[in-house]
């Protein structure tokens, strides 16, 4: 096997949600690994390879794509389909020891990937489901020691399947299990609310609530949130998984109407919002970003980008964000969230919320210099003393 005792997996810490703000605590990838390989220590993941299984998960699993390979890539998978061009395509995982078509299924296609079917992304599932009827072999998975890998595949199948109906297509996904000794085949079924399958937040079910109070961060942290659009994209594309840039596009380029609109993650700001950047500087792919024009300040928000990973929520000093999920017809448009009056602070020149004493949010809670001096006086005069 290609990733037998984790060869060739490749871990870029940089991406780890947890070193993009340790207050996230995300162990999704250390909590679901079937051999036990991934360690989570000092805000850091690492990879222990002779426990590694192999199977992949992790790839599709993490929302930032901590993990993957330079030796395989999963967009040869569609690729293969797209020459293959059949109908209907057949899913082999590479443990699966009879990776062959009988032959009454002559017509179909069959694709056998180096790892098991849960590595494989929810929305290159998506990308395969525009091609073919997938069918999926998972026959021999119930002895298999990565079985527990299967229900995380249906979620990511289950996901495509919702993004497919909300596109405007009908997605047909099947698999071939065995009961009794017998191979039968079931039916995948599209989810009628997709509230439960398409949300991460099971990414944080070990975050431990939010922080009573925001840590004041520094000057050099306070650096003025506005930049321009190319850093933004720059800042995005790299913690965006792949498959997620892909699904921009194909999403796009697919949409037919008629279909019902699928659950995204949706985010309010309320009027406690002191505009403070926070939440715009710390957002991994820059789904929520400010802008200022003609002393308007804009919080833009696309739903497509964001990884429900809740790292503006923890940002914010004011607690003055929403979350939510809501069906949404186009979750790649840009809206417009929040917008209000805002003018430059007095002290650090950072753009505010208009107020009396034109002070932003930091300078507000810091010390006058007149207050800091007196307070050298006064140690100075209790050292003499």
């Amino acid at each position: 096997m290609l990733f037998t005792k984790g060869s060739h997996v490749q871990v870029e810490t940089n991406r780890c949600l947890n070193q993009q703000h340790n207050g996230v605590e995300c162990s999704h990838c250390v909590s679901h690994c079937p051999g036990q390989a991934l360690i989570l220590y000092s805000h850091q993941i690492f990879l222990d390879k002779e426990k590694c299984l192999s199977c992949g998960l992790c790839f599709s699993d993490c929302p930032t794509q901590v993990f993957g390979s330079q030796q395989w890539d999963e967009t040869t998978i569609s690729t293969e389909v797209k020459d293959q061009g059949a109908r209907e395509t057949q899913f082999f995982c590479g443990y699966h020891e009879t990776p062959f078509l009988s032959k009454e299924e002559k017509e179909k296609g069959a694709v056998q990937i180096p790892t098991c079917l849960s590595s494989i992304s929810k929305g290159t599932w998506y990308e395969l489901g525009l091609q073919t009827a997938v069918e999926l072999r998972l026959d021999e998975c119930y002895e298999c020691p990565m079985k527990n890998c299967v229900d995380r595949m249906k979620l990511s199948v289950e996901t495509a399947m919702e993004w497919l109906s909300a596109s405007g297509h009908t997605p047909d996904f099947s698999c071939i299990y065995t009961a009794e000794k017998a191979k039968m085949k079931k039916k995948f079924q599209a989810v009628s609310t997709g509230l439960k399958i398409t949300s991460r937040r099971d990414l944080f079910l070990s975050l431990v609530g939010r922080r009573k109070e925001a840590e004041l961060p520094t000057k050099t942290e306070r650096e003025t949130f506005t930049c321009s659009d190319e850093m933004k994209k720059k800042k995005r594309g790299n913690n965006l998984p792949d498959w997620q840039k892909r699904l921009e596009e194909s999403y796009s380029n697919h949409f037919r109407e008629g279909g019902s609109p699928a659950f995204w993650p949706t985010l309010q700001m309320s009027t406690g919002c002191v505009n403070c950047g926070m939440c715009s500087k710390y957002c991994p792919t820059q789904a929520l970003r400010i802008t200022v024009k003609d002393k308007q300040s804009t919080h833009l928000f696309t739903s497509g980008y964001c990884l429900d990973c809740r790292i503006c929520m923890l940002s914010c000093p004011t607690q003055s964000i929403i979350r939510d999920r809501q069906p949404i017809s186009n979750p790649f448009e840009v809206k417009n969230i929040y917008k209000a009056p805002v003018a430059k602070c007095k002290r650090c020149e950072s753009y505010t919320i208009v107020n009396d004493q034109n002070l932003c949010f930091w300078c507000e809670k810091e010390p006058a210099d007149v207050d800091l001096l007196s307070d050298v006086r006064r140690r100075l005069f209790e050292q003499k003393v």
